[in-house]
């Protein structure tokens, strides 16, 4: 099989740091790269870097997302920088969030953005945060992926406590009890079919809403 050809970029390239947490392609064809030493804008063929000096709410960027007008949005380990091409506006605790310390971001069909955090979930309307922990039927407070479906329904992968589906009202939480490979969720997917797919510190479950089915090496998973 033909691989292709490989181009490796590293600081030396102008990136800004060589740990990168996550990749973020937008229709401009530009890839924005979160990294432990800030914030990076690819084009193809240079780097554009922001860190804290440039308005940036911390240099650590573990997540972003892209609005349907422009406006990016990045989690950092010191909360949310928004920046709409000009300038950056940042939210924290201060301003009503969970906690700073951001893993994950998804927009939900109503326009809200969904922050996942290390301790609990924030809900943004553009206005004010509403905050959702274990207190409020969440597995565990540590979320690191977020996954959403046409009719509203939120899923979260946690660090621990498996996977919690928010309808609205309450969240349903599944587990290894229920046959998830693994309670340690770090990734989800939802194909266009509807079948979810929750990438764990055991292998691959696939839920087609009625049952849990699980994929490890021994089924040919690398």
């Amino acid at each position: 099989m033909d691989k292709g050809t490989w181009r490796h970029y590293n600081i030396f390239d102008g990136l800004a740091h060589n740990t990168i947490y996550v990749i973020y392609g937008v229709p401009d064809g530009m890839m924005w790269i979160g990294t432990h030493g800030g914030l990076s804008r690819f084009d193809g063929k240079t780097f554009v870097n922001f860190t804290t000096r440039d308005g940036l709410a911390h240099n650590t960027v573990t997540a972003i997302h892209r609005d349907p007008d422009g406006v990016m949005w990045f989690g950092t380990e010191s909360g949310v920088s928004c920046y709409d091409g000009k300038k950056f506006v940042n939210l924290s605790t201060r301003d009503g969030f969970v906690y700073n310390g951001v893993t994950a971001i998804y927009r939900a069909p109503d326009g809200s953005l969904w922050f996942g955090t290390y301790d609990g979930i924030s809900r943004f309307d553009g206005k004010a945060f509403v905050n959702f922990t274990t207190q409020d039927g969440l597995r565990d407070n540590a979320v690191y992926a977020i996954c959403g479906e046409p009719d509203g329904t939120l899923w979260f992968g946690t660090w621990n406590g498996g996977v919690s589906r928010y309808d609205g009202k309450g969240f349903v939480n599944f587990t290894t009890e229920d046959g998830l490979a693994h309670n340690r969720v770090r990734a989800i997917h939802r194909s266009p079919d509807g079948t979810l797919w929750f990438g764990t510190y055991g292998g691959i479950s696939r839920y087609d809403g009625k049952a849990l089915v699980n994929f490890t090496p021994k089924d040919g998973l690398g």
